[in-house]
């Protein structure tokens, strides 16, 4: 199932609203959960309360500030109508990615590290 994992979103509702009409899920990421695999996260129902009963609780909250989208089974045409309707929107995120097999098995806390990495080798 598409999914979208989302990360200090101020308004999670306007992206959930964007991509509902596309049968896309939307799932908010605490910082809670900031040690759980992406693969875990993306496979679970977050708002169910005995579905993360077993998930790691890092509490780690003051770890990262920037807003993240990770996109988790979305086809490519949703991709690109996703991104383009939260620039329509006008809704800003700081770091997108994409759920792979080489960043399945990292924690969010890994992917936040190396895309803050990648952006400032970019820089």
């Amino acid at each position: 199932m598409a999914k979208l994992l989302i990360i200090n979103i101020s308004d999670p509702k306007s992206i959930s609203r964007l991509v509902s009409p596309m049968n896309v899920h939307v799932e908010t990421v605490s910082p809670a959960f900031f040690n759980e695999t992406l693969e875990r996260l993306a496979s679970t129902n977050l708002s169910k309360k005995e579905n993360i009963a077993d998930l790691t609780l890092s509490g780690d909250s003051a770890f990262f500030k920037e807003s993240l989208i990770i996109f988790c089974d979305v086809p490519d045409k949703k991709f690109d109508k996703i991104l383009f309707k939260l620039r329509q929107a006008k809704i800003s995120v700081d770091y997108k990615a994409v759920l792979t097999n080489t960043n399945s098995k990292w924690s969010v806390k890994r992917l936040l590290l190396e895309l803050e990495r990648e952006h400032k080798s970019l820089q």
